[in-house]
């Protein structure tokens, strides 16, 4: 059950979040539905998975050493009031250079919920790895609903090595989701567990495996 309260927020996020622009159209769709249960877990997880996202963007360059997803989303939703949205820059990266340029209001930061700051600046992290990577748009935001699902198992150091894999980002966030037929759910955890073997070789397989499905049950406990 949603609290109408929590129903108003997350009706407000939403609202907030499509202020910035098509640019983020695919995050709005696709991942802002999934995080609606990390909005109703409260501003701890949320800080949890803003965190992540600005560490993982921190290593692969789109946001700067002391940048986090709250304060460029502040700067994102403040300068799209003043017309200042991602479609209007041909590189999505002049687009963030104004941002860091942009005059904000701090009288106006202060009334700025902070779910709405940070949602904003999750949807621009996932724009910014789609183009990084060369993915569809909309697709690298799944994570941050992942790491809400898990956080003690989708970390930073994690999510990055995932990336960094080139394995399909979809296919691993229906792995975790619960969408992948048999044969397929296999062929994707058999390249998690490598990949986890790489990240902690100390760990047996058992332990490994122990972990995976664990993550993997929060996340669909999450979603269903």
């Amino acid at each position: 059950m949603v609290f109408p309260i929590i129903a108003a927020a997350i009706s407000a996020v939403a609202s907030a979040v499509s202020s910035i622009g098509p640019a983020v159209a695919g995050f709005c769709t696709n991942v802002l539905p999934k995080i609606v249960p990390v909005i109703e877990k409260g501003m701890e997880i949320l800080r949890v998975v803003s965190n992540v996202a600005s560490m993982v963007c921190q290593v692969f360059g789109i946001f700067n050493k002391d940048e986090t997803a709250e304060n460029l989303g502040d700067r994102a939703l403040q300068a799209a009031e003043k017309g200042i949205t991602p479609d209007k820059y041909d590189d999505f990266d002049d687009y963030l250079d104004k941002l860091r340029s942009f005059n904000i209001n701090p009288e106006q930061s202060e009334k700025i919920p902070p779910e709405q700051k940070i949602m904003a600046g999750l949807a621009l992290a996932g724009k910014g790895l789609d183009e990084k990577l060369n993915a569809p748009e909309g697709t690298t935001g799944n994570l941050w609903a992942l790491v809400g699902g898990k956080p003690e198992y989708f970390t930073a150091d994690k999510i990055t090595s995932l990336l960094k894999s080139g394995q399909d980002i979809m296919s691993v966030v229906d792995y975790f989701e619960g969408k992948l037929g048999a044969g397929e759910a296999l062929e994707v955890e058999d390249k998690l567990m490598a990949l986890d073997k790489s990240i902690t070789p100390e760990k047996t397989n058992k332990a490994i495996l122990d972990d995976l499905y664990a993550a993997a049950s929060a996340v669909r406990g999450q979603v269903e």
